[in-house]
C-alpha cells in the first residue's frame, strides 16, 4: 500500500473519494466536488491505496493561516476496509508527509459519541483539548483534539 497526494488531474481518485464521502457522511458534512477540489488545489488531500489501486482511506487537511499547523477537516476509511489498520496507517504516514512541509501541529474535531474514532486518535497520541458545545448546531458537540508532530 502507498500514500498519494491527490492532484487536480487524479479524477479516478476524486471519483472514489466522492463515493466514499456519500457513503460515510451523506448530508452530515460530506465533502462535495467543490470542497474536494479546494483541498486538492489549496490544501492537502492524502489517500492510502492498496496494490490494486483501490482507495482505502482519505485525509483532508487545511492549513491554519500564520501557523505551522493544519486542521484535519475530513478523515474516513472505505467501509469494506475498516478495522484493518488502514486509517491508522494513513494518519501515521500523513504525519511524516506534513512534517516534511514544516508542519508542527495537527488539530481535528470528532463527535464525542464516536468512541472508535476517539480511541484511534488517542492511540496516535492526540489529546482532547476542548469540548466545543453546539459547534455544528444545537446539541451537535465536538471534541477538539491536537497533536504536536515537530521533531
Amino acid at each position: 500500500m502507498r500514500i498519494i497526494e491527490v492532484l487536480p488531474e487524479d479524477n479516478k481518485y476524486i471519483d472514489s473519494i466522492m463515493r466514499n464521502e456519500k457513503e460515510h457522511f451523506q448530508d452530515n458534512g460530506a465533502a462535495d466536488l467543490w470542497l474536494i477540489k479546494g483541498f486538492v488545489r489549496y490544501g492537502k488531500l492524502l489517500i492510502l491505496i492498496n496494490e490494486k489501486d483501490e482507495l482505502l482511506s482519505v485525509a483532508q487537511y487545511m492549513q491554519v493561516f500564520g501557523k505551522k499547523e493544519v486542521f484535519l477537516y475530513g478523515f474516513s476509511t472505505v467501509k469494506k476496509f475498516q478495522r484493518q489498520g488502514y486509517g491508522y496507517e494513513l494518519l501515521k504516514r500523513s504525519e511524516v508527509f506534513l512534517k516534511g512541509l514544516g508542519i508542527e501541529k495537527i488539530k481535528l474535531t470528532v463527535d464525542p459519541n464516536n468512541i472508535p474514532g476517539i480511541n484511534l486518535y488517542k492511540k496516535l497520541n492526540y489529546s482532547i483539548i476542548e469540548l466545543q458545545k453546539d459547534e455544528y448546531g444545537k446539541n451537535i458537540d465536538r471534541y477538539l483534539m491536537e497533536k504536536l508532530i515537530k521533531s
